[in-house]
């Protein structure tokens, strides 16, 4: 994976998946944060980002997602863990099957990945701008950014 450390500092290369399904977009978190965030993870060396998500849903979830749309690029700095983070992320839209078991859940769920570490959970759209998500830009851009026919790009300095 294309992540790195230097002294208290950290980048990071991610990917993460933007399913909407029924205006419902999935999110996760783990037990011990209070924050959620898109599916996903870090590139591999050698691995398109299109590569990556597909990949990182299917590690996580056990589906197999089709076609995935870039829909924009995100510069994130923040702290966690008591690491200061760059982070370069590639935002894929992408779909589940039609019919598939996982877009009918309406409580949590445990992701397969890691004994069931990330828990899983779909949040209508509209609830976004109340919920503590990351990147921040998913409270105010997502429907735009589903419909939108360019990719943006987005710095977040905090």
């Amino acid at each position: 994976m294309i992540t790195f450390k230097k002294g208290n500092n950290k980048f990071n290369f991610r990917v993460a998946g933007i399913a909407i399904q029924d205006n419902r977009v999935l999110l996760h978190t783990t037990v011990k944060d209070d924050f959620w965030n898109l599916p996903g993870g870090r590139v591999e060396f050698n691995e398109s980002t299109e590569q990556a998500i597909l990949r990182e849903i299917k590690e996580e979830l056990d589906v197999e997602v089709g076609s995935p749309k870039l829909l924009f690029i995100n510069e994130d700095f923040f702290e966690y863990d008591s690491m200061q983070f760059h982070e370069i992320g590639f935002y894929y839209l992408v779909s589940f099957p039609e019919g598939h078991e996982i877009t009918t859940y309406e409580d949590e769920f445990s992701g397969i990945e890691d004994e069931g570490r990330l828990i899983f959970k779909w949040f209508p759209v509209d609830e976004l701008q109340d919920l503590e998500v990351y990147p921040e830009v998913l409270r105010s851009e997502l429907l735009q950014l589903t419909n939108s026919n360019h990719i943006q790009h987005f710095v977040n300095l905090r």
